[in-house]
């Protein structure tokens, strides 16, 4: 990825492998009139060309023309227009558009390097891969399992190994590092049956598909478009065009649609509106439908696939993170192969230019990123432009949001949908269904009991290991094996689709895990194909009906395992109907309305004890109740008012160090203030939100909770965020104007204070072990990452720091892909901070 710099002579770029001070730190993305014309410049007094070619360039919501800034735009959302802010001597310009074929000269250099080393790429992997088979034939010759050999090293040495071929045309595994250094020709033994390039409509995609024409056999591979059913319609529209244009040039490339076999709209129905905590879009409407339709002919068994993919860095932090090839990225089956991963999206841009190829009307129009009409990952910027042009697309989704937003008792539904509120559901009693589900374990058995299940009881039940199952009137009975132990249970019908079945004598988690997920499945199942694709066997079916090939389940457990419920229906249910984790206090808002003060907690801490006999100023009825029940929270004071170990503790920290015991506080309040928890768990990171949307979120998912009671509890975390280090130091809250904060990640975390976090987060849950991605997981909703956001590099850090200290709290094993964290079970929270202070 070249650093970027303005070319004033063409209007355009130029590209540099050196970083200078005239470099742009973000990718300008070219500007057409289309976009212009939204933003109404031409009524604004600005003359431009109605042109093919770009006319300026924008970085974020800033326009550049020539170099030079020309004009801010803010605001913009689903339903209001944006504010267009020129700069001095900017507002009436007339416009001469980018020297498009000057601006490629200049850049040709550059463009070619990176142009050659992707078709490389891309030609690599896939002489690696295709050359996969003969790789196996000869390895059964010698009978040996490479992979499997390179594999057990791997785990012996901590070393990342490679199979090569030798001079002697026999293969053998070695360091890869030392395969590298020796130019070596790596191979792969994993078979692949299918190559494809996989096709969005966006630009990313459109790059990646034309250096694959450039690198592969045009018959050695496929493309295959996901249309998830609200795809945009110029998208639609290009991909019947990219068909006409590489079908005159390679007639044999085979273009393919995936659909899932039932409307979008009605997963919406069933399902809920997606949100960023469920996200069952995609899985649903493109992943599934994509990789049910590459099974290997004549056959349910799933192919194994290489997908060269459009995937950047630069779009995302989590992104960065990628590998330039991932195995079981999203399906064991499926390898990911990202030749583009590095690009920025200006040299995107500008191969599409050199190429000649057709642009998708979405990012002439304005659009930053093209996907779904409406995603909730999608910014309130794209939202805007896609209400604009494509309102009769839109509306159905619209209705059912506004819908929802109402019988959830939203006040201002048009802020609601403006702010996102939609987009952060987590819970909320809005889908109208009747199914139930609830466990329960006494004197070592197990009992579930389900109301109204889709499915009848034993559906799954193979899923989990061989069975045996009578029934006799009202009653059924049977045997399950799991672990080589036999288990029986029996089933209580008080019809055919509501029942309680209890399972005896069990103490094995792992069975009591997959038992709840194959009666989840049961009870929810709406025939989505999800799991299906992830059957090794081709054992399980999943449309029209659910089927399962007894001779060919190996009992694998990969349809319950790929999801926490084992079903993503059923994770987006059992959260909107009211089981979801955080349970709500009878008091959500303790405080009198006043959140807790850096000033209360400077005076308190000193004096302790005598604090509250003392001359401290604050109102007896109002003021004090509400620190010490904040304080209680933090666990500095117990019931009585007096102040704990914890307290001392803090208090003589507190003497060298002001911010530490703020980080203790944070974290305590995490755990024992209803608001605070909530805060943390659900507020995501860099997302701006105001006092109404956490307002309109907070009864949503608690109904209960209404008017003064959710107002003063969110105006009691605000408080605290805005008037203590928790906000500006520790990162938690940051002003972005009057009425609206974004809450940031906190990297500056201190060592002793994150040892403390997952000590606490450890003893909630009684365990002594985890790993570094469950603090990151999707599904926890405490721990050090949702206390701070810390980035995950800065908290490995800190944690191989506190792993090379001479009285090691903690064990981390961070290398070789290994992310554990095992805990001294002779230490408590406490302790952390004890150990400080010595």
């Amino acid at each position: 990825m070249f650093k970027i710099i303005w070319d004033k002579e063409t209007g355009g770029v130029r590209l540099q492998s050196h970083f200078t001070s005239d470099a742009l730190t973000v990718s300008p993305r070219p500007v057409f009139f289309e976009e212009l014309d939204m933003l109404g410049l031409d009524k604004l007094g600005w003359q431009y060309p109605r042109c093919q070619e770009p006319l300026l360039w924008a970085c974020n919501k800033q326009y550049f023309y020539r170099g030079v800034l020309a004009f801010d735009v803010k605001g913009a959302n689903i339903y209001d227009d944006p504010t267009v802010i020129f700069q001095e001597g900017q507002e009436k310009l007339n416009i001469i558009p980018v020297d498009v074929d000057e601006m490629l000269k200049r850049v040709n250099n550059e463009m070619f390097l990176l142009e050659s080393e992707a078709v490389e790429f891309i030609r690599d992997k896939f002489a690696q891969y295709s050359s996969a088979r003969k790789t196996v034939e000869k390895a059964v010759a010698n009978q040996m399992d490479f992979e499997a050999l390179a594999a057990n090293q791997e785990k012996r040495t901590k070393n990342k190994m490679a199979i090569v071929k030798q001079d002697c045309d026999s293969f053998d595994v070695m360091p890869l590092e030392v395969a590298q250094e020796q130019g070596k020709k790596i191979y792969q033994t994993t078979r692949i049956d299918k190559f494809l390039a996989s096709f969005s409509g966006g630009k990313d995609s459109q790059v990646v598909l034309d250096l694959c024409t450039r690198a592969i056999p045009p018959e050695s591979f496929e493309v295959i478009y996901s249309d998830t059913g609200y795809e945009l319609p110029p998208s639609l529209a290009l991909y019947d065009q990219i068909i006409e244009f590489y079908h005159q040039k390679f007639p044999t490339l085979k273009f393919s649609v995936a659909r899932n076999h039932e409307s979008v709209i009605n997963y919406w129905d069933k399902i809920g509106t997606p949100s960023d905590t469920h996200r069952w879009c995609c899985s649903i409407m493109k992943t599934a439908p994509l990789y049910r339709m590459l099974k290997i002919e004549g056959t349910n068994k799933q192919a194994r696939i290489l997908t060269f993919d459009g995937v950047r860095a630069e779009e995302s932090t989590r992104r960065s993170g990628y590998n330039r090839e991932g195995r079981g990225v999203k399906h064991d089956t499926v390898i990911n192969a990202r030749p583009i991963l590095y690009w920025n999206t200006t040299e995107v841009f500008l191969y599409m230019f050199e190429h000649k190829l057709p642009i998708n009307p979405a990012y002439r129009q304005g659009m930053t990123r093209v996907g779904c009409l409406l995603c909730p990952f999608s910014s309130e910027w794209n939202e805007h432009i896609a209400k604009l042009h494509y309102y009769d697309d839109i509306k159905p989704f619209e209705q059912r949001i506004i819908a929802n937003a109402k019988k959830a008792g939203v006040k201002d539904v048009s802020d609601y949908i403006k702010n996102g509120g939609w987009k952060r559901r987590a819970s909320g009693d809005l889908i109208a269904q009747n199914v139930r589900v609830s466990f329960s374990q006494t004197n070592g058995n197990f009992s579930a009991h389900i109301d109204n299940a889709h499915l009848p009881l034993e559906t799954w039940f193979i899923t989990v290991g061989e069975y045996t199952y009578t029934q006799e009137g009202n009653t059924g009975f049977g045997e399950i094996k799991f672990n080589k132990l036999i288990y029986k249970y029996e089933v209580e019908f008080k019809s055919k689709q509501s029942f309680t079945i209890t399972l005896h004598n069990v103490h094995d988690g792992d069975l009591i895990g997959l038992l709840k997920r194959a009666l989840y499945k049961a009870a929810y199942c709406v025939h989505c194909e999800v799991c299906e694709v992830e059957c090794p066997t081709g054992a399980l079916s999943v449309w029209p009906k659910v089927t399962i090939d007894k001779s060919k389940c190996i009992h694998c457990h990969k349809c319950l395992d790929f999801h926490e419920k084992g079903c993503i229906v059923a994770d987006s249910l059992t959260q909107t109907n009211g089981n979801n984790k955080m349970q709500a206090q009878t008091s959500i808002d303790r405080y009198k309305n006043f959140g807790l003060r850096d000033e209360w907690v400077s005076m308190y801490l000193p004096e302790g004890d005598a604090f509250w006999t003392g001359d401290h100023g604050l109102h007896p009825t109002y003021q004090v109740p509400s620190l010490k029940n904040w304080l209680k929270d933090a666990e500095i004071i117990d019931a009585k008012a007096k102040m704990t170990e914890l307290g001392r503790t803090l208090q003589s920290i507190f003497e060298y160090n002001t911010i530490f015991p703020w980080e203790i506080i944070w974290i305590n309040l995490t755990y024992n203030s209803f608001i605070a928890k909530w805060f943390a768990a659900r507020q995501k990171f860099n997302t701006p939100f105001t006092k109404s949307l956490l307002e309109e979120q907070l009864s949503t998912e608690f109904p209960t909770y209404k008017g003064k009671t959710v107002q003063n509890a969110v105006y009691q975390i605000l408080r605290t965020l805005k008037e203590s280090p928790i906000g500006a130091t520790l990162g938690q809250y940051a002003e972005v104007d009057k009425s609206t904060g974004i809450r940031g990640g906190y990297n500056e975390l201190s060592p002793e204070a994150i040892a403390y976090s997952i000590y606490k987060f450890a003893r909630t849950k009684n365990i002594s072990m985890l790993r570094v991605s469950d603090l990151y997981s999707p599904e926890v909703e405490s721990g050090v990452y949702k206390e701070f956001g810390i980035a995950k590099d800065a908290l490995e850090k800190q944690l191989r720091f506190l792993n090379s200290t001479t009285n090691r709290v903690l064990v981390a094993e961070l290398n070789m892909g290994l992310d554990h964290i095992t805990l001294r079970d002779d230490i408590q929270p406490i302790d952390i901070l004890k150990m400080e202070i010595l």
